[in-house]
């Protein structure tokens, strides 16, 4: 689950204070992949789950369908953006206020830092204020517009420093939005006052990134020839794939994820296949940011047989499944944090990889597609368990409070998920867990042995991308 404040709230803060976050000494992951409830080893393959279905490899969608698909999803969810038509001027008074009211309210939070200090409402007064400089926002904003040049995280606050809800809770950053992809297209609202943060609008999500992971683009229409291209690009079906700045493929400077827009900047001609010099390697366009803030582009390269699609892979169950399979053991990230993924962030790669514009908060992902039933926690088994078998697997979620689930299909009356979790819950009594941390599959019985109740007793929504 993406956490996040109301939409109306984006909260900013810039501390001029060393960086914490080298200093973490985080638990060790547990070593994956773990088998989790009634889940046996043959059940950690994809192929498993995809032989069980009969239309496997039949399009969900079809591109035209996908199209319209996305469009629905645009005009029901506001937090879902579409950063090429949004208009290039608006009113500053908003924002203005927007950002004066995110100040006042989160000025009186309890939260701590990563030393379990509590965080001083006296560096609001002396520190963000100043920096964030909301009374700057001009009467009508002229939007300027922008790319990540690298995946960069969307902050409540304009600051690299954690903020606890709890103390010791060091991996769930309550300023942590999600954690943008190379290439996002966003629309840039207001600069801080020492220039170091730019307060954006991206396609699903909207906040405060470090002005150095942003190049300005001249118009909004040059950076869509490159930020959605129409041909001609590859998506990355891996879970990160290298790019190299050499064609000998040496010298790695990135690493996108799952989801992530290539452009092609040049392609293999027929006369070089016939001279017998065919590449092993694509070239593809990457974003710089420039001395002077604007776009430069430079070709980069990536291995031939890298894990990428040419377009978006089709939009069937068996693909699906495989590219959730691929982030099987991956590790979990609240918000993106140490390039994880969350609950919401699992199934948004998952379908952002076949061209599903998914919404990242997953309250959002799951009111998209139809609904097959919503329920209240602990109550009404009968009609969840009829819902779920009336979806098709791979294409229908579960939503429980807080978290997201991917379903598999149902084995001896169990019905399986693959999802990204941090613990199990294992007490009646307390709060123990065992740490997972990792994408997983399970059935719906993980946590039954807790005081919170199974997944299944917890599912209070199913819907499915039809």
């Amino acid at each position: 689950m993406l956490k996040r404040w109301p939409s109306f709230v984006f909260a900013l803060f810039f501390l001029i204070l060393p960086l914490t976050v080298a200093a973490e000494e985080l638990p060790e992951l547990p070593k994956g992949p773990l088998l989790l409830t009634s889940t046996t080893p043959e059940q950690l393959k994809a192929d498993y789950w995809i032989k069980r279905l009969p239309n496997a490899d039949v399009p969900v969608k079809t591109p035209e369908e996908l199209k319209y698909f996305n469009q629905e999803i645009l005009n029901m969810l506001p937090d879902r953006v579409d950063v090429f038509k949004m208009p290039e001027a608006r009113k500053g008074k908003p924002v203005r206020d927007q950002l004066e009211f995110e100040f006042k309210t989160l000025r009186h939070r309890i939260l701590y830092d990563v030393e379990d200090n509590r965080i001083p409402e006296s560096l609001f007064d002396e520190q963000i204020g100043p920096v964030s400089a909301w009374e700057n926002v001009p009467g009508q904003i002229s939007v300027i517009w922008g790319a990540a040049v690298r995946p960069t995280s969307v902050r409540a606050l304009p600051t690299e420093i954690k903020m606890l809800e709890q103390i010791g809770d060091v991996e769930f950053d309550q300023l942590q939005f999600t954690l943008i992809k190379l290439w996002t297209p966003v629309g840039i609202y207001h600069i801080s006052s020492d220039g170091q943060w730019y307060y954006i609008q991206a396609p699903y999500s909207r906040g405060w990134v470090r002005a150095r992971d942003i190049a300005i683009f001249d118009s909004r229409e040059e950076l869509k020839k490159f930020a959605k291209p129409v041909f001609d690009f590859f998506v990355v079906t891996g879970e990160s794939i290298p790019v190299f700045s050499d064609p000998e493929l040496k010298n790695e400077i990135q690493r996108p994820t799952m989801g992530t827009i290539l452009p092609l900047a040049e392609i293999e001609t027929a006369k070089e296949r016939l001279e017998g010099k065919a590449r092993n390697y694509h070239v593809i366009w990457l974003p710089e940011r420039g001395t002077d803030n604007q776009v430069t582009l430079k070709k980069a390269y990536i291995d031939g047989k890298a894990d990428v699609s040419k377009g978006y892979l089709p939009f069937t169950q068996r693909n699906i499944i495989n590219q959730a399979f691929k982030l099987l053991g991956a590790r979990y990230g609240w918000g993106g944090m140490y390039n994880g993924r969350d609950c919401s962030g699992f199934t948004h790669d998952v379908f952002l990889s076949l061209g599903v514009e998914m919404p990242r908060d997953s309250k959002q992902q799951s009111l998209i597609g139809t609904q097959l039933g919503h329920f209240k926690k602990y109550e009404n088994a009968e009609e969840k368990t009829a819902a779920i078998r009336a979806g098709l697997p791979g294409i229908t979620l579960f939503k429980m409070p807080l978290h997201m689930m991917l379903y598999l299909g149902e084995v001896d009356g169990k019905f399986y998920i693959i999802h990204s979790t941090w613990a199990e819950r294992i007490s009646k009594d307390s709060d123990e867990k065992n740490r997972i941390n990792q994408v997983v599959v399970s059935d719906l019985s993980l946590n039954g042995n807790s005081y919170l109740g199974s997944l299944f007793d917890r599912i209070i929504a199913i819907n499915e991308l039809n």
